[in-house]
């Protein structure tokens, strides 16, 4: 993400935001409710990631009190389209991606009874670049602003 931006979006499993607060910090909304977390940055890549994350603390503690977010927000490089179809078939049933034509993906998932939310920022690249063209996009579904820093 970049400094100032908000994403709207919605899939199956209902509506969500990220915003931006900073460069590791982002605030989640989702279903009317919200949350703030601070992310940990991948100093390497992991399973093609590079960008940071949330894993989620499992506390007994933080499960009775607080929802656990996972969250991740990473660029994702691909060397060819047939890889970023097969990466968004990959988990499509319970995230419900969706996405842009130059790669902008998102991911909403609610487990209730897991007292979790899983919520996926990635932004996919083509040998790269942003692709211009990926099958299966649904743009009316996100909406991209900018919040000026003096607002």
């Amino acid at each position: 993400m970049q400094p100032g931006m908000k994403i709207d979006a919605k899939n199956k499993n209902g509506e969500f935001s990220i915003e931006w607060l900073g460069p590791l910090k982002r605030e989640y909304r989702w279903n009317g409710k919200k949350a703030t977390r601070t992310l940990i940055p991948r100093e390497e890549r992991f399973t093609g990631r590079l960008g940071a994350y949330d894993p989620a603390s499992a506390s007994f503690i933080t499960v009775l009190f607080r929802t656990r977010i996972v969250a991740d927000d990473s660029i994702l490089n691909f060397s060819t389209m047939d890889e970023i179809e097969a990466k968004l078939y990959e988990g499509s049933a319970v995230s419900d991606w969706v996405y842009t034509d130059d790669g902008l993906v998102l991911g909403f998932a609610e487990s209730p009874d897991r007292h979790q939310v899983n919520i996926d920022v990635y932004q996919f690249l083509l040998n790269g670049q942003k692709p211009n063209n990926i099958k299966g996009s649904r743009p009316e579904l996100i909406k991209v602003s900018f919040k000026h820093e003096n607002s």
